[in-house]
């Protein structure tokens, strides 16, 4: 069994991550900023006895990072693997967003990656062995307009990832990414919605428009924690996990045309739009009414 840390875990992805790895009898360390406030994920936890421990982990504080590894490697003298979960939203306009709030974005989503890995990765490749997963997201490649900032800090931990694998691969540490499409986690709760009305009113109705359908068959917190458990455990992991029907759909139709038809389409009408998404991605995602969203 592997001693595992989970960056993120206070709710969503990674608290389900920290969950189903523990039941399959491996150690946890689910980090989280403020462990006080963790009630839900400690409710769970004594709820199973399960072998997860709440550790305080800040991914853009290097003293907390620091701290938090070293204490996991003082208990167990290494850890096995790394499941680099932790991430905030963000959409609107390039045009519309403070520089601030785009730092902050890839503060958390690529920064923040980049130094928790940097502090495991010489844990790893002094024992010649490990597992590092990165949570990436559908918007890496399907990128959308009055998305940009969110999109561009997965993109980055894409790239990031690839060149990971490569470095670690001499030292039996294998890399993947897992990208998630519209998943049912709280971080859809958090932050305020973009201006529908302004000057990018089109793009906003159309990338909302996108999540609205998501939400009516999305993937859940377990269907990711599933492909990370196959990423740590398989012993011939792919690269790439993506999660759930949209995430397969849009890889599929962003890869099938060439990027100035890609960009062209948001310049259609709204029924022309609908239609060459559909034809695209083979999914009616952006005319008529909404289907039902699943009750369970």
């Amino acid at each position: 069994m592997s001693v595992i840390l989970i960056t993120g875990a206070s709710t969503g992805i990674g608290q389900e991550a920290s969950l189903h790895m523990a039941r399959k009898g491996h150690t946890v360390y689910a980090a989280v900023r403020n462990p006080d406030g963790a009630t839900d994920l400690r409710e769970k936890i004594d709820a199973e006895s399960l072998p997860v421990e709440i550790i305080r982990l800040d991914v853009v504080n290097q003293e907390s990072v620091d701290t938090a590894i070293a204490a996991i490697v003082d208990a167990h003298g290494h850890i096995d693997v790394l499941v680099n979960n932790a991430g905030i939203g963000g959409g609107r306009a390039v045009e519309e967003t403070p520089i601030d709030e785009a730092r902050a974005i890839f503060e958390t989503n690529y920064f923040g990656q980049a130094r928790v890995i940097a502090a495991v990765a010489p844990i790893m490749r002094k024992r010649c062995s490990g597992r590092i997963v990165n949570v990436g997201s559908l918007a890496a490649t399907n990128t959308m307009g009055c998305h940009a900032h969110y999109s561009a800090s997965k993109r980055a931990m894409t790239a990031l990832s690839e060149a990971l694998a490569f470095e670690m691969a001499p030292f039996n540490i294998k890399v993947a990414i897992v990208e998630p499409g519209v998943v049912m986690t709280p971080i859809w709760t958090k932050g305020e919605m973009p201006d529908q009305e302004g000057a990018y009113g089109k793009t906003i109705k159309r990338l909302m428009r996108f999540f609205e359908y998501g939400f009516t068959r999305p993937a859940m917190p377990e269907d990711a924690a599933t492909a990370i458990a196959e990423a740590i455990e398989s012993e011939q992991p792919q690269f790439r996990y993506p999660v759930g029907a949209d995430a397969r759909e849009c890889i599929a139709a962003r890869a099938s045309i060439p990027d100035e038809q890609w960009i062209a389409m948001n310049t259609l009408d709204d029924d022309a739009f609908a239609a060459r998404w559909e034809e695209v991605a083979g999914v009616n995602y952006y005319s008529g009414a909404l289907p039902e969203p699943p009750t369970s």
